[in-house]
């Protein structure tokens, strides 16, 4: 395998290329940003959202909507990563259509690298994918998560993944692939569980962030991380998820990482509620996407039908939609009814 299009030029998708495009892979980039795209082919660097770091001299190809017809005639990959935030997966994969059914034939795998669930219809991104890629794909989907803070994986600082899929004939493929002497990959066939973890534990570090903002310490930390663990283990047996991947690298692991990262764009949306900032001013304020602050409204709409009790959760989503008070919602969690941890 020589050729990898990676749909997605943004912090993630542009980091998960320059690490395959060092081990000799050539990178194709769909980007939807034309100055990115330009940027890319020209100098080979994503200023915007990875600063300096360059791909070696011919490696990379970027192309947008412009160069569609160009593409199709100059990209044959075996393998496709899906980059872009969860809400955008579909349209994206809809709109590239054409494309991946001329020159997606060879591919044998697609990766989901994006965390969260889509607002409307409450599928994982597994499950967006299945929905709208040509039949001869839909077996060959697989997702990539795990605590893998970009800015620390460009500066080579050791890390661990997971890749996980339902099919296992691809795992073995993939691990070799995305692993190298800093980011090593395990595999692990929970993929309901994995994908769930990647996208409830960005609520529970907006609610880190809102710790953070109010003046808390270690202690509330700790707390809401334990306790979050405790409701994404919860909310993800109702789907059929295993226990164990949620104590693992796809749910403690990421959990830990996002909630007490200063990069962590989740926690630092929690950090700006907790002194009164609207949600819709943030978000418009943001070079990239939280995507707890619209998986928040999913996993609250899921939990209410299936009767499941997600205090924190719970809370964050009324801070962000219901435009309650952070205080309060300390206030209220810490008085509810006393009960036994498990």
């Amino acid at each position: 395998m020589k050729e990898i299009l990676v749909i997605g030029s943004g912090s993630w998708g542009t980091t998960i290329s320059l690490m395959l495009a060092n081990k000799k892979y050539k990178i194709n980039i769909w980007s939807f940003e034309e100055d990115v795209e330009c940027e890319l082919n020209q100098y080979g660097t994503n200023k915007k959202y990875t600063g300096d770091y360059s791909f070696p001299a011919g490696s990379v190809y970027a192309f947008g909507t412009g160069r569609i017809n160009e593409a199709i005639k100059k990209i044959k990959p075996s393998l496709v990563v899906f980059a872009v935030p969860s809400q955008f997966i579909r349209k994206v994969a809809i709109r590239l259509n054409d494309f991946i059914e001329k020159s997606c034939k060879d591919v044998f795998a697609v990766v989901s690298a994006a965390k969260g669930i889509e607002k409307e219809t409450n599928l994982r991104i597994s499950q967006i994918l299945k929905e709208v890629l040509p039949d001869y794909l839909k077996d060959k989907i697989a997702a990539l998560s795990g605590p893998n803070i970009s800015s620390e994986i460009l500066k080579k600082l050791p890390s661990v993944s997971i890749i996980s899929s339902e099919n296992e004939e691809i795992l073995g493929n993939l691990q070799k692939i995305f692993s190298n002497d800093y980011f090593r990959v395990y595999t692990n066939k929970d993929i309901v569980g994995v994908e769930l973890c990647g996208a409830l534990k960005n609520i529970i570090a907006i609610a880190a962030g809102i710790s953070d903002g109010l003046g808390y310490a270690s202690n509330t930390k700790a707390s809401l991380i334990t306790r979050g663990l405790y409701e994404l283990e919860k909310f993800g047996r109702k789907y059929g998820a295993k226990s164990k991947t949620f104590a693992g690298i796809a749910g403690m692991g990421d959990l830990i990482t996002t909630c007490i990262s200063k990069a962590s764009r989740n926690r630092l949306v929690g950090e700006r509620l907790a002194v009164g900032e609207n949600i819709e001013s943030i978000k418009n304020s943001m070079n990239m996407i939280a995507e707890g602050v619209e998986t928040a409204k999913a996993v609250y709409d899921m939990s209410q039908k299936l009767k499941i009790e997600l205090p924190i959760i719970n809370c964050v989503y009324g801070i962000i939609y219901g435009n309650e008070n952070a205080t309060k919602s300390v206030e209220y969690l810490m008085k509810r009814s006393y009960k036994a941890e498990y």
